[in-house]
């Protein structure tokens, strides 16, 4: 039978676990975005290329 300390302990590495997992899946996250924002940028510099050479 555990303690009403016990208890909050293993509560606390469940915590700190699940903190650690969103924390690096915001990482991700952000990794991610960044990579998506410089595609479109690359795309929208290719865009405002061919737009120049169609006179638009």
């Amino acid at each position: 039978m555990s303690t009403d300390r016990e208890h909050d302990e293993f509560e606390r590495i469940r915590l700190v676990e699940q903190i650690h997992r969103h924390n690096a899946l915001i990482a991700q996250y952000a990794e991610h975005q960044a990579i998506y924002r410089r595609r479109v940028e690359d795309d929208r510099y290719q865009l405002g290329r061919l737009d120049e050479r169609l006179g638009g």
